[in-house]
């Protein structure tokens, strides 16, 4: 039987790429590495992987990055270690869409900062060729722990295809070329590509967003802790669902609360039915959960929501709301109850939402959202999701 050769098994590069292995381009590195220009390339050599999906070129660039800067997920990889792979990279948009679509760059920077990246973008748009040549030089010339993210268009390197991301693992001063560790091996092997080239990539619009591409700097920030909830919604949700119902509409309805009880019934009549899904738990879930929940029904937020859940003079006004979100949200799969997902809700929602309430009640609300006075297991979560809803508030502001 004829062996199976369907579909394609790489492409040639354009004359505009130098190959990474050919006898020129290993000339390349030795040069650039006597001139001090791969010093962050080994880090990223340690962890350079292929995409796992021929749409997850953002999110295997990301993996490479993350691991390169020796950043702990806080969650299981396989058997018993800790590791970031594709998979594990779902806090802003879910990997099915990403498999069908990809990521753009804004989307990202959110997911890199979700994960415990400090991120800063720049747009074509917002940079000079000289200043995105400083910045190379900058950040291949030392090993202080920030590596560089190229988002490009492949056409105007002369490749197939268009979006693409890609670490920048070197660059060579003299001859003005960067070294793109391009993860979709199977299509391209890493290359050198003159640096003014790489720029004028980044002009293209995006059709996904209709903005100018560019570069994004990664460093690592603090260490992340191992967490059970994370936020479910994609960025586009939240921009349409969570960013409005919390800056504008539920503000004004606090606004006239007199008591922590009317706090919580405005909260949940009004509350999107999307919202039974903003918080998911993580396949993760490890043995810390019992003293999460333990934490969560200390905090004395959770006594007065429990209340307002329980007891039928309040059931009567949330009775609607409640039978939607209770059918749309299925919280026995959380393995934890309304009151106690509620309760993590209103520890984790933008402070900015209190600011409405009457002097009394803002005073109370920051009290039992002090994160120093919380168990060690509360104040992980709590604060994990505040960083994953601000990295999607500061993504609605940059795509708004």
């Amino acid at each position: 039987m004829a062996a199976q050769t369907e579909g394609f098994y790489r492409r040639p590069l354009p004359e505009s790429c130098i190959v990474f292995s050919s006898t020129e381009g290993r000339q390349i590195f030795r040069e650039a590495l006597e001139l001090g220009g791969m010093e962050g390339y080994f880090a990223l050599a340690e962890q350079f992987h292929t995409q796992a999906e021929p749409a997850f070129c953002g999110l295997g660039t990301m993996v490479v990055v993350l691991n390169a800067l020796a950043i702990d997920p806080g969650r299981i990889w396989r058997g018993v270690w800790r590791w970031y792979g594709e998979e594990m990279l779902d806090c802003c948009r879910s990997l099915p869409v990403i498999q069908e679509t990809g990521i753009t760059l804004d989307e990202f920077v959110c997911i890199s900062r979700c994960n415990g990246a400090k991120v800063s973008a720049y747009r074509y748009t917002e940079r000079s060729l000289d200043e995105f040549r400083q910045d190379v030089q900058q950040t291949t010339s030392t090993t202080h722990g920030t590596h560089m993210v190229a988002a490009y268009s492949r056409k105007v390197l002369g490749q197939t295809g268009d979006g693409h991301f890609s670490p920048i693992g070197g660059y060579h001063p003299q001859r003005d070329l960067v070294l793109l560790l391009d993860v979709a091996r199977f299509k391209y092997p890493p290359h050198w590509v003159p640096l003014p080239l790489l720029w004028q990539a980044f002009e293209p619009l995006d059709p996904a967003t209709n903005r100018s591409r560019g570069y994004i700097l990664l460093q690592k920030t603090e260490e992340l802790y191992e967490t059970f909830f994370h936020v479910a919604l994609t960025p586009q949700q939240w921009c349409a669902i969570a960013a409005p119902y919390f800056a504008d509409k539920l503000p004004v309805l606090l606004e006239k609360s007199n008591s922590l009880d009317e706090v919580v019934i405005a909260l949940m009549q009004h509350l999107p039915v999307e919202f039974a899904s903003l918080l998911q738990s993580s396949t993760y879930a490890t043995d810390m959960f019992p003293a999460l929940r333990e934490a969560i029904q200390a905090n004395p937020l959770f006594a007065i929501v429990q209340e307002v859940v329980s007891s039928q003079q309040y059931q009567v006004a949330i009775a609607k709301q409640w039978s939607l979100l209770d059918k749309a949200g299925d919280f026995t799969c959380l393995k934890i109850n309304f009151a106690e997902w509620l309760t993590i809700l209103l520890l984790a929602c933008p402070k900015t939402l209190y600011k409405a309430l009457k002097p009394e009640l803002q005073t109370w609300i920051n009290q039992v959202r002090n994160l120093a006075q919380c168990p060690e297991p509360l104040n992980r979560e709590v604060t994990r999701l505040q960083e994953q809803m601000s990295a999607l508030q500061e993504f609605c502001f940059v795509s708004g």
